[in-house]
């Protein structure tokens, strides 16, 4: 389990300019990219990188592409899908292509039973031979779950850990306290220190994409016991995040890509690409400071 720790970008989909395609020149582009900048292992397909606006096979095409031109990097492959037939299927195609581990959100829209979110993940893991990260993202799915139900999801024979993105890090260091053999991520980007001090193991997220430096260093210096140098860094790091948030994370993030010479598209609608203006504001508010804040960065670390 310990190659499935650290800092692990949540990758962002690249389109071809008619945001019909998967581009696997701008997804190779991205991934040799974040390879050199020292990360850890990339997560394919998550809410990163636009999964439900993608299809079945775009998704195991994206998946392809990137075991094709990652290298030694971990690769979790998100596999969360509408139905459990289609999570299966991807599921199955992960640990063919090479995967070193899936994941999934709890099934998302209809208000699911306990029951039915436990059976769900236990499909996964009797359908796949590698670890099985559970997602856990309330906002986004609805599904608020407790610290029994969570431990006894964990317990399921076959899940390898949890990505936890949620501010409630009380029940992260009691879940990591209980289960201290399961790989845990903390997956808010503006938190990840606040995760780590928690008990995580690492960090998934998608501002990793346009500032992978920024984020290792937070994740080192914390490793090495400088926590108000962690701690200036993360703060530095919110500046930038905040920005991008306020413009909409996933149309923002990309556009940062943008900006620093590797443009993988825009979203796919209903996300649309930011207006002029906002694209103005991100540069002066955020694109500058990042340049900025490598400098500082660097000078902190020394």
């Amino acid at each position: 389990m310990e190659k499935l720790k650290g800092i692990i970008p949540a990758l962002m989909t690249a389109f071809d300019a008619q945001m019909r395609a998967i581009s696997k020149e701008k997804t190779t582009a991205l991934v040799h990219r974040l390879a050199d900048a020292g990360v850890h292992g990339l997560y394919i397909g998550g809410s990163s990188g636009e999964m439900l606006f993608c299809s079945v096979s775009e998704r195991m095409e994206l998946l392809e592409t990137v075991m094709e031109a990652c290298g030694e990097l971990t690769i979790i492959a998100h596999t969360g899908a509408l139905t459990t037939a289609d999570a299966i299927e991807l599921s199955r195609h992960a640990e063919s292509v090479g995967a070193h581990a899936i994941s999934s959100v709890t099934p998302i829209y209809y208000k699911y039973s306990y029951r039915e979110i436990r059976t769900y993940y236990s499909r996964l893991c009797d359908a796949v031979g590698i670890p099985v990260i559970i997602y856990n993202i309330p906002a986004l799915t609805g599904t608020v779950l407790n610290f029994e139900q969570l431990s006894e999801l964990l317990s399921i024979d076959g899940v390898g850990g949890m990505k936890f993105t949620s501010s409630d890090f009380f029940l992260l260091n009691r879940l990591k306290q209980s289960f201290p053999d399961k790989v845990f991520y903390n997956g808010s980007d503006e938190m990840l220190l606040s995760g780590l001090a928690a008990g995580a193991d690492g960090g998934i997220g998608t501002s990793y994409n346009f500032m992978p430096d920024i984020i290792l260093s937070i994740y080192s210096l914390f490793k090495n016991g400088q926590i108000k140098e962690a701690c200036d860094v993360q703060s530095l790091a919110n500046r930038i995040i905040a920005e991008v948030v306020a413009k909409g994370v996933l149309p923002a993030s990309k556009q940062m890509l943008a900006f620093s010479g590797l443009d993988i598209g825009t979203c796919r609608e209903p996300l649309l690409p930011l207006s002029s203006s906002d694209r103005s504001e991100l540069y002066d508010k955020a694109w500058k400071l990042l340049e900025d804040y490598r400098r500082k960065c660097y000078e902190i670390q020394k």
